[in-house]
């Protein structure tokens, strides 16, 4: 089983976590457009695809396609670019659902 550069960390950790951000992300997706409308998704893509072919079809398409991109990147072994995009998304996604659900 490989390791993360630099770290003893097994390089399928960086995989679940991955998984596990987009599920997260999905989740807080369909939350903050239920309560707040598409227009919350700051997104253009998403929001085009969710206000033409709907939340819960939009959401699991691009999710899967998502987490089959981070898959093929762990068996490429391109796990550091994994663990960046995994940090991107939990920045850049994440933390601000979580703000703004919890006000």
């Amino acid at each position: 089983m490989g390791r993360l550069p630099g770290s003893q960390t097994r390089s399928i950790a960086t995989l679940a976590l991955f998984m596990s951000v987009q599920l997260a992300d999905g989740v807080w997706t369909a939350s903050g457009i239920t309560r707040f409308g598409p227009e919350m998704e700051g997104n253009p893509l998403l929001y085009l695809l969710v206000t033409t072919c709907g939340m819960a079809g939009t959401l699991v398409s691009v999710k899967l396609l998502t987490m089959i991109g981070g898959a093929f990147l762990h068996f490429k072994s391109q796990n550091l670019a994994l663990a960046w995009l995994t940090v991107i998304y939990v920045f850049g996604a994440i933390l601000p659902w979580a703000w703004t659900l919890a006000n």
